[in-house]
């Protein structure tokens, strides 16, 4: 038996643009709501089909090389956030079910990215089943068509980047590799719905964001930063053609994005000079302001996930039982990552130079912080304005790798040129202008894609772009050193190509759905 349901509302706390439409804040029997005006759809967009206050993909960061463990260190309140941890740390095949042991996360809401994104997909087909029976203007219609289809292009690539093998897996036919079910419309059937092959979810991800970039190219108002747009749908566009390795296809789009918007914001405007002493580290007022569209020029689209202090557990924030210069967070930023920044200062260590991303794009709690090892106390913000998104820093990088790929297979130096252009711009603006900026200009291929990888991941810590990318280099190994107590901990390794670089599908949509198929 078929049967259409109407609007479901599953939170009283959608945020809404339109107070008229507070009908749908509340429960109601599913066969008595039924939008009647783009207005009644604007506000089931806020709450169904935006990400907004929600975690997408809270397991992405601890589960790269990006995290470390830092153990128990003798404290039983350590240990136990240590313990929290273990299942996503160590790529547990039952890391879902190890988080919400007794004695795991409290809050669960957002653990499973498998349904939170069916949830926002399900959003953005009811918009797109009503938009053209509902009254209000065409072109608020098409606008709110075209943001309905970009979003649920966004939620299928996270969706298949999780689930499925990468496109680009060596081996794998993407047009026979199991992806996720396509569910593009609000009916329901009896019948469950099966994997698509990774080659489908990619074929209706690109169809979806062409049509988007139809409908939102010419925007009669400026709908803000919130909304989807054009210029984010060119971004995601160029970064679903890099993991498909289609780097002509890639440099269209990236530089369509930057023919709309390529002001990259300063990161020196964004604090006061004391600021860069290493002293009075700690401010809570530049919070992500990276995301935040009073100060950063280079938005293209926002969105603040949901954060608690257990979530920090999964984003390298530790839930650090209690601040102080003795004990390092549970789980911080990694050497690896950190030694990537150029971090240096006068000879008294009174004035910080360098790159100022690893000032900014990590919370400092702590002293003496300017000591090495410097990982011990520094961890990634979280909350405050946006967190997560599209930059025009992306495009930037998109567009440099599909010129140094391009460089590789064909030598044309006008490529390298090119693509360090593009490197140097976008790291011009991240350097703390008191010491002139020093361009690179690496001539060697090899040694120019293995910099780009280091900038990508320099630029992007902790914003869900790591783990996606480790996937397309190839699935490189990579280990995590593991301790509740001191002294007898073990490294975890992920081997390359490692099965577990393709997430289990959570046990709960397993029995919901018995015609899905656990990966291997």
């Amino acid at each position: 038996m078929k049967r259409l349901f109407y609007i479901f509302i599953f939170t009283a706390g959608i945020l809404v643009s339109n107070t008229g439409c507070k009908k749908f804040l509340a429960e109601q029997s599913l066969d008595l709501i039924k939008p009647s005006t783009v207005q009644d759809l604007i506000a089931l967009a806020a709450g169904e089909a935006y990400p907004y206050q929600t975690n997408l993909h809270l397991l992405l960061n601890v589960i790269t090389d990006d995290v470390n463990c830092n153990g128990g260190q003798g404290q039983p309140t350590y240990q136990a956030v240590v313990r929290v941890g273990q299942g996503p740390f160590t790529w547990s095949k039952t890391m879902y079910q190890d988080l919400i042991q007794p004695g795991g996360l409290t809050n669960k809401t957002y653990l499973d990215s498998y349904q939170i994104l069916y949830k926002h997909i399900a959003g953005c087909n009811v918009i797109l089943a009503y938009i053209d029976k509902v009254s209000g203007a065409d072109a608020d219609k098409q606008n709110l068509k075209g943001q309905a289809l970009a979003l649920r292009a966004y939620y299928y690539f996270i969706l298949v980047n999780m689930y499925g093998k990468p496109y680009n897996a060596a081996g794998s036919d993407p047009s026979t590799s199991p992806g996720v079910p396509l569910m593009l419309s609000m009916d329901v059937t009896d019948a469950f719905p099966k994997r698509n092959s990774v080659a489908e979810v990619y074929t209706q991800i690109e169809a979806d964001l062409l049509n988007a970039a139809t409908l939102l190219k010419n925007p009669t108002k400026d709908y803000g930063v919130y909304k989807m747009n054009v210029t984010g749908v060119y971004t995601l566009l160029s970064r679903m053609y890099l993991y498909q390795e289609k780097w002509d296809l890639a440099l269209q789009y990236a530089n369509q994005g930057l023919a709309i918007r390529s002001q990259l914001s300063q990161l020196s405007s964004f604090n006061s000079a004391d600021y860069y002493t290493y002293n009075n580290l700690h401010n809570s007022d530049n919070l992500n302001k990276i995301y935040d569209p009073s100060v950063s020029s280079e938005i293209i689209w926002a969105y603040a996930p949901y954060n608690t202090g257990e979530d920090q557990i999964l984003k390298a924030g530790g839930l650090n039982p209690a601040y102080s210069a003795t004990y390092s967070p549970p789980y911080a930023v990694s050497p690896d990552l950190w030694n990537l920044y150029e971090k240096y200062g006068t000879a008294n260590n009174a004035i910080y130079l360098g790159d100022l991303r690893s000032r900014i794009y990590f919370s400092c709690y702590g002293y003496v912080i300017y000591v090495p090892p410097y990982p011990v106390t520094y961890l990634p913000y979280a909350g405050g304005m946006g967190g997560e998104g599209f930059r025009v820093a992306e495009l930037y990088l998109n567009r440099a790798e599909a010129n140094i790929r391009k460089f590789i297979s064909t030598g044309n130096d006008a490529l390298r040129l090119s693509a360090l252009q593009d490197i140097n711009t976008l790291r011009t603006s991240r350097y703390d202008p008191r010491q002139a900026y020093v361009p690179i200009n690496i001539t060697d291929a090899t040694q120019l894609l293995n910099f780009y990888k280091d900038e990508r991941r320099r630029e992007f810590p902790f914003e869900g772009h790591r783990w996606f990318d480790l996937r397309r280099y190839g699935m490189p190994s990579i280990s995590h050193y593991y301790e509740e107590v001191a002294g007898s901990g073990q490294t975890f390794t992920l081997a390359q190509g490692d099965n577990r670089y393709t997430l289990p599908i959570p046990q709960e949509a397993l029995d919901r759905n018995g015609a899905l198929t656990q990966n291997p």
